[in-house]
């Protein structure tokens, strides 16, 4: 009976970890709300230095996956981005954003170089930065879209195979531009 009760509550955590909704697309704010706030980032790299979005305004659009460890659904989603990574290189620039506390950052970190990801691994062990992103606080897999100017064209939230197929007409589109 002890066993069945464990079996029960493992399941129901396991699926509520990639219980989001798949890969709705909310509609970014409002021109205006864009216009006047537009997206500014500088995060830690998991691997040392920073990055900011300055250093790629007016160059390359974003997209940034915000993910956490424990997230299976998260990890599924990077590693397709990395698989998208090379063919969209030239003109998108991928981040992942780490949503783990700091006693965490050695996990990223491994499963970073595990993943072998090829974009940089950004960490916000504070918490402010992405709580002020994600809709709910810390609600992940989430992803925005965000163009060269810094204006977010789209937000997606949570993961099932296969939506990197939507996201790569959305990236095609936006490169078009």
């Amino acid at each position: 009976m002890k066993k069945i009760f464990v079996f029960i509550l493992s399941a129901l955590f396991f699926l509520s970890c990639g219980s989001a909704p798949s890969k709705s697309e909310e509609p970014a704010a409002s021109a205006k709300t864009q216009e006047s706030t537009g997206f500014f980032i500088t995060l830690d790299k998991v691997d040392g230095g920073t990055f900011s979005f300055e250093e790629i305004r007016g160059k390359k659009h974003l997209v940034a996956a915000f993910w956490a460890t424990w997230c299976e659904p998260c990890k599924q989603e990077l590693k397709k981005l990395a698989e998208m990574y090379g063919e969209f290189s030239d003109s998108v620039e991928f981040v992942g954003i780490s949503t783990d506390t700091e006693e965490m950052i050695d996990k990223v970190s491994e499963f970073a170089a595990e993943a072998a990801l090829p974009f940089p691994i950004l960490v916000d062990p504070s918490g402010n930065t992405v709580s002020s992103m994600i809709p709910g606080g810390d609600s992940v897999p989430y992803m925005l879209v965000v163009d060269k100017n810094g204006m977010i064209v789209a937000r997606h939230s949570g993961y099932t195979p296969g939506d990197e197929e939507s996201l790569k007409r959305e990236l095609k589109e936006l490169v078009s531009r």
